[in-house]
């Protein structure tokens, strides 16, 4: 997300304005509404980070932007499949997921749009996807995907409380706690 953001900044001439997180990884809301002015286009944020896990308050920064008339993006792609999340109550106008992450093939991807939520499309030409991208489909790549993600709602709990296991075991003195772990 941030190179995308820094090409944006260097080639395109945007104003990107970086919000820090706290020492456990969570973006203050309160510094998000601090950096919104009337200049500002968009809000992205990822859900899961990737190195340290932090959940951030994605319904809540969506309210936010809401009140703000501000669109607000939702990098998904580490929380797919990890822990659960219902689109209709996360408050985003987009939303990213990628199918690698959750074993599934890889170069397929998925952005929600909203109900409303216009953007220009990425390659013109046919009618495919709506008029948002020409090109035949990747009909086994979007079947990949499907399976995948059928999978990873299925084992979603049970890997949940796995991670959350070895969360605790590690925060015990590196392993004072012996895990016994199905397979």
């Amino acid at each position: 997300m941030l190179k995308t953001c820094h090409y944006l900044e260097k080639h395109q001439g945007f104003e990107i304005t970086i919000i820090p997180a706290n020492s456990a990884g969570i973006v203050d809301v309160d510094d998000i509404e601090k950096a919104i002015t009337n200049k500002t286009a968009l809000v992205t944020v990822m859900m899961v980070n990737n190195e340290i896990g932090s959940i951030q308050p994605i319904k809540e920064i969506g309210s936010l932007c809401h009140k703000h008339n501000v669109h607000f993006h939702c990098d998904a792609v580490q929380a797919v499949g990890k822990i659960p999340f219902d689109l209709n109550n996360l408050q985003v106008d987009s939303l990213s997921i990628s199918a690698h992450k959750i074993y599934g093939p890889k170069g397929v991807g998925c952005l929600y749009l909203r109900e409303g939520i216009n953007i220009p499309p990425l390659i013109h030409g046919g009618s495919q996807e709506k008029g948002m991208r020409s090109g035949t489909e990747n009909v086994a790549g979007i079947v990949g995907f499907g399976i995948a993600a059928k999978l990873a709602q299925e084992k979603m709990h049970y890997n949940f409380t796995r991670i959350e296991i070895i969360r605790v075991s590690l925060s015990n003195n590196w392993g004072a706690v012996q895990l016994a772990i199905p397979r």
